[in-house]
C-alpha cells in the first residue's frame, strides 16, 4: 500500500526545492526517497491516482532542472579549458619578436 501522506509531503518538498531551484535539496530529497519513489505504482482510488500524476509532473521538472544545471556546468567546464588552454599558447609581451 502506497503512503499517500508521504507522497504528498514528498511532492511539496520537491515542488519548493524546484521553485527555489534548489539543486542541493533537490538531489537529496530524491537520493533519501529513491525507494519509496521506484515503489510508485496505479492505485485503484482517482483521487490517489492524481496525486501520483502530480508527483511525476513534479519529479520531471525536478529532472529537466537538474539535466539544464548540468548541461550549463559542463559549458562553463569547455569555457574554462578552452581558456585555459589559449592562456598557455600565449607567449606574452616578454617572448614577442
Amino acid at each position: 500500500m502506497l503512503d499517500m501522506s508521504h507522497l504528498t509531503q514528498l511532492s511539496a518538498a520537491l515542488e519548493q526545492s524546484v521553485i527555489e531551484k534548489d539543486v542541493e535539496a533537490i538531489q537529496q530529497l530524491c537520493k533519501d526517497n529513491n525507494g519509496f519513489i521506484r515503489s510508485i505504482e496505479p492505485q485503484s482510488a482517482v483521487a490517489d491516482n492524481e496525486r501520483i500524476k502530480h508527483f511525476i509532473l513534479v519529479h520531471q521538472s525536478a529532472i529537466q532542472f537538474i539535466r539544464d544545471v548540468h548541461a550549463e556546468m559542463q559549458k562553463q567546464l569547455y569555457q574554462t579549458n578552452k581558456t585555459r588552454k589559449n592562456v598557455n599558447k600565449y607567449k606574452g609581451v616578454k617572448n614577442a619578436k
